[in-house]
């Protein structure tokens, strides 16, 4: 019986037809026809039942319908043929749902024929209907009898039952509207839970969640899956697909609003309305008061929700909006911030599975295709919709076709592909255009601040359509400022650039291809229309005789990537618009002279170092007026150019560098050796400077102040517009200028330089928010620390002399406090003013012994992460409440996720195990214990209440001596990895089968565990690594048939495991390395079934033991046993 793949609701009214049901698609269907006694009036000897063509079937007596109620059910054949059909079929396929209505009738007389029933099925003896139907019948009735459905026991039930019939055959049928086979939705699971959590089901009001992405991610797939998640909860649902396209049709947005009432009326639309707002106003009367689902999928810049739905604010509580956009400025202007939900690209695992299900119908890819598999994966960028395409075309080809299609695929994306990323791309303006595709093809992974300044001086306003692109998904923007954009994007936006000419190649505004830009410079091709040219550089490259004239028609150019060593002539001239110009300088030489009236960033860097170059050119940009960013990474130079004199740097960063021979100028004194004092005195407007790796002895801004002459002195000051200031490893500078002057600057970070021992003027920094230091050893104090009031990140490594700290009470804006290797700092004050600290991170302060004010910090409750390690004499007081003996009276600390504590004394590690027992950490989701090596921490601890950490996902345990037991872990349904490492009392752990999530699984030294039954193991179904080593007590381990998704198993020096069942993993097929080694005992009699088996590391093997059917006996590989090792 073919249903269409729709679910077929039967409901079986065994007494009464309670509400006349409506289908969306089709009618219900009944038994028509029929006289007073139940069955058709034209006699048929067969039946057939037409469920394939309802969604909705009913089945019940012609007289129930009427006003007078009958009890006679069972006196029908023809209901007890349909009831005999409909059981048989849904046995059969199980596509059918039966909802038995038990209307005055109770349910155990159906199911054992008694009272009425047994009267009816005398009736039918009578009648001599054969003992064969009549048993068929009474199987039917007794398995109907046994379903759940609606008891009623009088007429004042009748209506309330029949709206709690209607409400679950509408949730049935919702189910099968948008069905999608979870077992092709790879990782959909977590985008679900995410998506239900930012709903906040249980809150008031009506609310809207929006979902936003690249095209092709996969937003419409999250949303129909939450849909088919959640419309049973709500009954009333819609869900309005591909809603941009439709806007554009003639009366579309009608169409839309015409489907909404239809959905959530359940009533096909009789009056018709021919304008928006009169939609809007049935919307409002009709529609708004009743809580229901709605999905408005893939909307633009075109959707306005009020002119389509009305006001937000007219839905009842409880309703719930979920609106897919690529663009996110749209959905902010119905939603905040915090209900919006980035579909983020796939893990490489799970798109790896997605790609196989299409080009191979399996999760894996086929035998000598795994390579292959990978490339193609790694190559469409893990989107979705790339892959399916991709997949699908690749299925069944032969590997030659599908080198050929991986090949291409690098340089041009499939068509489909490239049409649905386009229509994001076809809706920006020219400017937007421009900047996107100046990412695609030449600046992803290039800091969004210079690429700025090029784009600022073309007149393309990055800060508006950067943030565009940001809202549509078509770039991001890193942690640190870097321009990204998904690999399909990129392939897009250079195949549009290669639309621009197919004939010509090298006609085309943007050349990133060597091939076509080396043959536009050697056959001087350059048109007007290129903007831009990259030129890959190798590590070395020959010389290539690139004249002036090769640049002769490149007059519309604004960026040029080259090297220096393919040019043999000046080309200032022909390039009178380049704003950006980067060469790579190889071996030494010569740098031709360009043009800097345009210069807007000019970059110098180099392959080797130790080399001397002749940057002859670089004194003319001096005149370079327009001139805002200057990047040198050139190692010894010959002279040092000359700063612009407007003053319109604004971001020097210098690398590598070294002088030499002995030079005085405007800006740099030189030292003989190499070493030089960098004045820039004249370089008002510079926001960023950064000084890595050179030969700077000093950094100065000379200014001489009138006073007596006793009194006189020569004040260093850098530029007051400084904003970022970064000093790294500049073994050189012995001495820093007072900072007190830079009241803008905002990052500081000064690393590696060993003579710099004192950094003045901290106290005037009243910008600052990032301040890093690290290995200045001869550094013994930060005054002016405590008044940075502004500072959010603090981090000292490696400063061996600093003693002591100002108090950081009055830092209550500070995020993150990292101190790393500070071996003389003996204690911290002021911790407790800290009120907005979320991350505290102390390793290897050896002589650190006071956390002043630690115990108020924590009450503060916002610190989500504590590491401590290595702090062998740090002493915490003991804290309010801990003595407590009731959970209830101890503070909750939410916004802990992460815990880490590691060789500290015992007091520590007992005080944060008896925080554990009080149940302060509810929400932690990282939890690492680690004591020392010889034992000094071996105080007698507990881990109880370690079972109610339900949000566990990491569980790690280091050289606690003392442990002997740990409470049962069942509870821990989140818990991903437990490492468990040198507990040598610990006897059993318990719990392990309830943790369903755990992936993996590593005991090491626990010497006094001896055994992992099976009843423990077998559950652990997503377990992908087992790990367990020198457990040398181990008898016996069972279970491992259970664990699925096994892929490393790994049983180091288990001297008493005898026995490993080779049967338990046989069909383990995920299974990817068994190491077995030092098991001296070990028994192991086959294991030809491990077909997934893929290496295997050095194995101990005893002389007494035999393999047989070994699958690699056949292999090329040669194998060989000598005294017992496999090698």
């Amino acid at each position: 019986m073919n249903t269409g793949g729709l679910t077929a609701v039967v409901l079986v009214l065994l007494s009464f037809l309670l509400h006349k049901l409506w289908s969306r698609k089709r009618s219900s269907g009944t038994s028509n026809n029929v006289g007073d006694d139940g069955s058709p009036q034209s006699d048929s000897s067969s039946l057939s039942l037409p469920i394939g063509n309802y969604e909705v079937f009913l089945n019940f007596r012609g007289p129930d319908t009427r006003d007078e109620i009958t009890e006679t059910y069972a006196y029908s054949k023809w209901c007890l043929k349909e009831l005999a059909k409909i059981v048989e079929h849904q046995e059969k396929n199980g596509e059918c749902i039966i909802l038995p209505i038990f209307y005055m009738v109770d349910p155990s007389d159906v199911r054992h024929q008694s009272g009425p029933y047994q009267m009816a099925f005398q009736q039918h003896e009578q009648k001599n209907v054969d003992k064969e139907t009549i048993g068929t019948w009474k199987e039917a009735l007794r398995k109907v009898g046994a379903l759940d459905g609606w008891h009623v026991k009088s007429k004042n039930e009748k209506i309330a039952t029949a709206d709690l019939v209607c409400s679950s055959v509408w949730s049935h049928l919702m189910k099968s509207h948008l069905v999608i086979e979870t077992g092709k939705l790879f990782g959909i699971d977590d985008h679900i839970k995410l998506v239900m959590d930012k709903m906040s089901l249980d809150s008031g009001g009506a609310t809207v969640l929006g979902i936003h992405g690249t095209g092709g991610i996969g937003k419409t797939t999250v949303a129909t899956a939450v849909y088919n998640k959640l419309c049973t909860q709500f009954g009333r649902c819609s869900f309005l697909d591909d809603v941009r396209e439709k806007m554009k049709e003639n009366d579309g947005i009608i169409s839309l609003q015409k489907k909404l009432i239809s959905d959530i009326s359940r009533v096909d639309i009789f009056e018709r309305f021919s304008n928006v707002s009169q939609g809007v106003r049935i919307i409002k009367d009709r529609i708004s008061q009743v809580k229901a689902l709605i999905v408005l999928d893939d909307v633009d810049e075109g959707f306005k929700f009020e002119n389509i739905l009305g006001k937000i604010e007219d839905f009842i509580s409880g309703t719930r909006f979920i609106i897919t956009s690529r663009d996110k400025n749209v959905l902010l202007k119905v939603t905040e911030e915090s209900r919006l939900y980035e579909v983020q690209e796939m893990s490489h695992p799970l798109a790896l599975q997605l790609f196989c299900y299409h080009a191979f119908r399996n999760d894996s890819p086929s035998s000598g295709y795994e390579k292959l598999s990978e490339d193609v994966v790694s190559t469409t960028g893990r989107l979705p919709l790339a892959l399916e395409v991709t997949g699908s075309s690749l299925f069944g080809r032969e590997k030659a076709f599908w080198v050929d299609k991986l090949a291409r695929l690098r340089e041009i994306p499939e068509k489909d592909v490239v049409n649905r990323l386009k229509i994001s791309f076809d809706t920006l303006d020219e400017e937007a255009k421009d900047i996107f595709l100046d990412i695609a093809c030449f600046f992803i992974g290039e800091d969004k601040e210079i690429a700025s300044y090029m784009w600022r001086d073309c007149k393309l306003y990055p800060g508006t359509y950067i943030q565009i692109l940001v809202e549509r998904s078509m770039i991001k923007i890193g942690d640190k400022n870097q321009l990204h954009m998904h690999d399909q994007l990129k392939y897009m936006g250079r195949e549009i650039v290669r639309q621009e000419n197919t004939r010509l190649p090298w006609d085309i505004s943007r050349i990133w291809s060597r091939e076509i830009a080396l043959g536009l410079l050697r056959n001087k091709k350059g048109t007007d229309r290129v903007e831009g040219i990259r030129i890959h550089h190798d590590s070395y490259m020959e010389e290539l005789g690139v004249s002036k004239e090769c640049f002769m028609k490149l007059s519309q150019l604004r960026y040029l990537d080259i090297n220096a060593r393919m040019l043999i002539d000046d080309f200032d001239s022909y390039v009178p618009n380049l704003r950006w110009l980067r060469l790579k300088m190889i071996d030494g030489g010569w740098m031709p002279k360009f043009s800097v009236e345009h210069l807007v960033i000019l970059e110098v860097s180099s392959f080797m170092s130790c080399v001397r170059y002749k940057l002859g050119a670089l004194r003319h940009i001096k005149m370079a007026s327009n001139l805002k960013v200057l990047k040198l990474s050139a190692h010894w130079l010959d002279e040092f150019p000359e700063f612009p004199l407007s003053g319109s740097l604004e971001i020097l960063e210098l690398e590598n560098w070294y002088h030499s021979r002995s030079v005085k100028d405007q800006d740099i004194n030189w030292s003989d050796k190499g070493e030089k004092e960098l004045d820039i005195g004249n370089l008002g407007n510079l926001k960023v400077l950064r000084l890595r790796d050179g030969g700077v002895r000093e950094i100065t801004c000379e200014t001489i102040r009138m006073m007596p002459l006793e009194n006189r002195k020569v004040l260093h000051l850098l530029p007051s517009s400084l904003t970022t200031l970064h000093i790294i490893g500049c073994s050189q500078l012995k001495w820093l200028p007072n900072l007190e002057n830079l009241e803008t600057l905002i990052d500081f970070s000064i690393e590696d330089c060993p003579f710099v021992k004192e950094i003045l003027g901290l106290g005037g920094l009243k910008s600052l928010e990032t301040l890093s230091i690290s290995g200045l050893k001869d550094l013994r104090n930060l005054d002016g620390l405590d008044s940075i009031y502004s500072l959010k990140s603090l981090s000292l490594i490696c400063c061996f002399a600093l003693e002591r700290l100002p108090s950081m009470a009055s830092l209550s804006k500070l995020l993150d406090l990292s101190i790393s290797s500070c071996s003389h700092l003996t204690e911290i004050q002021g911790l407790g003013g800290l009120g907005s600290l979320q991350m505290l991170f102390i390793q290897g302060a050896k002589s650190l012994s006071h956390l002043f004010g630690f115990e108020t910090l924590l009450s503060l409750n916002k610190l989500g992460s504590i590491e401590i390690r290595y702090c062998p004499l740090l002493t915490l007081l003991p804290f309010h409440g801990l003595d407590s003996e009731c959970p209830s009276e101890a503070p909750v600390l939410n916004s802990l996720r992460r815990l880490f504590i590691s060789e500290t004394t015992g007091l520590v590690l007992q005080i944060f195990c008896r925080m554990i027992q009080l149940l302060m950490f509810p929400n932690l989701t990282v939890l690492v214990l680690i004591g020392d090596e010889i034992g000094i921490t071996d105080t007698e601890l507990r881990l109880d209440g370690l079972e109610s950490m339900e949000k566990l996902v990491k569980l790690h345990l280091y050289n606690l001596r003392s442990i002997r037991r740990l409470p049962s872990l069942s509870m821990l349904v989140n818990l991903e990895r437990l490492i468990v490492i040198n507990l040598p009392n610990l006897q059993e752990i318990e719990g392990l089968a309830g943790l369903k999530s755990l992936e993996e699984l590593c005991l090491i030294k626990c010497t006094s565990l001896e055994r992992l039954p099976a009843d423990q193991l077998y559950g652990l179904e997503q377990l992908k690594k087992l790990k367990v080593k020198n457990v040398p007590r181990l008898r016996l381990m069972e279970g491992l048939a259970g664990l699925k998704s096994l892929k490393e198993l790994s049983l180091i020096k288990c001297t008493s495991l005898e026995r490993l069942p080779a049967d338990q993993l046989y069909g383990l097929e995920q299974l990817k390395m068994v190491d077995i080694y030092g098991c001296t005992n070990l028994t192991l009699t086959d294991l030809s079934a491990l077909r997934e088996l893929e290496s295997r590391v050095m194995i101990e093997w005893p002389n007494s033991i035999s393999i047989h059917n070994d699958p690699f006996e056949d292999s090329d590989d040669t194998w060989f046993v000598k005294s017992g090792y496999f090698v």
